[in-house]
């Protein structure tokens, strides 16, 4: 019987690549591979890193010439591999940047459907409100949001998640529709408290945020109240008659005019004195105009 012959071959083993967090390797990332490269100055930059899951690979003539231009002895420089760290988020980490993202929006549950598979550098997880693509009544209200990963000053890795987002919410809602240009009573309006899609926009909390302002355009009945639509009511309207008071030193002047537009409290308004038909301009304060003098 032959006794088999066993053949052993070694190879060079590649180094293990270092990690790098910037958007450069710099001399203090040489430092490290070897100690002999610590005389550069640390934050010199040697190449661009790599792009993340990619590596970069400094060979012996190139560093060579470093070490040679920066005054380092080297008899046979070795290759130096580089890289940027990449690892797999958990879906708890998405789920916390969609919330920073909704700036922490009440009431929100998010589920995640589906999401990237890449592996993604560290970092921070950033998921814009604005990248929040509108749901389709045919997915079951599934929506796709863009985000990203800021892993250096400079450099986002892209990523991505299928999500389901429900919403309670107890909001003023309008019990009839209501028009622009008139002021909304307590009749007009109730707190109800509603689970649906994500709301996007700011509504009001309470009743005491609607009562007596008015809409700047017509609010559906049975809809959850916008406060951008809200307007403060105007403190007079035109052909109001309005009392004044003109102030000059301690001198007091006082008569009635008549507003030419409305105008609300604080604000400037056009006035036109009846008794000789002149238009002035004065400041609203609570029901009167005031008009000073230097």
């Amino acid at each position: 019987m032959k006794t088999p012959i066993l053949l052993f071959v070694c190879l060079p083993a590649f180094p293990a690549c270092l990690p790098v967090t910037g958007d450069r390797i710099l001399g203090r990332d040489l430092a490290l591979a070897d100690p002999r490269f610590a005389v550069m100055p640390e934050s010199y930059t040697v190449a661009p890193a790599p792009p993340p899951g990619a590596q970069r690979v400094l060979a012996g003539p190139e560093l060579g010439r470093l070490a040679t231009a920066h005054g380092i002895s080297l008899s046979a420089p070795a290759e130096f591999c580089f890289e940027v760290p990449v690892r797999h988020p958990e879906d708890e980490d998405l789920i916390r940047a969609m919330r920073k993202g909704l700036q922490g929006a009440a009431g929100v549950d998010i589920t995640i459907v589906e999401r990237s598979a890449n592996p993604v550098p560290a970092g921070e997880i950033v998921f814009p409100a604005g990248s929040l693509s509108p749901s389709s009544s045919g997915e079951h209200n599934v929506q796709l949001w863009r985000g990203y990963v800021q892993y250096t000053g400079t450099r986002r890795a892209a990523v991505w998640a299928r999500v389901s987002i429900t919403q309670q919410i107890t909001a003023a809602v309008a019990l009839r529709n209501l028009p622009p240009d008139l002021p909304i009573g307590a009749e007009s309006v109730r707190l109800e408290t509603r689970r649906g899609p994500l709301v996007h926009e700011v509504v009001a909390l309470r009743v005491e945020d609607v009562v007596g302002r008015i809409p700047k355009r017509p609010v559906s009945g049975g809809s959850m109240i916008p406060l951008n639509v809200l307007a403060e009511a105007p403190v007079v309207r035109r052909g109001d008659r309005i009392k004044v008071e003109v102030c000059s030193g301690t001198a007091r002047l006082r008569f009635d005019a008549v507003a030419e537009r409305e105008a609300r409290a604080g604000e400037t308004v056009e006035l036109r004195n009846p008794s000789s038909g002149k238009i002035f301009r004065a400041r609203l304060e609570g029901s009167k105009a005031l008009v000073v003098l230097p």
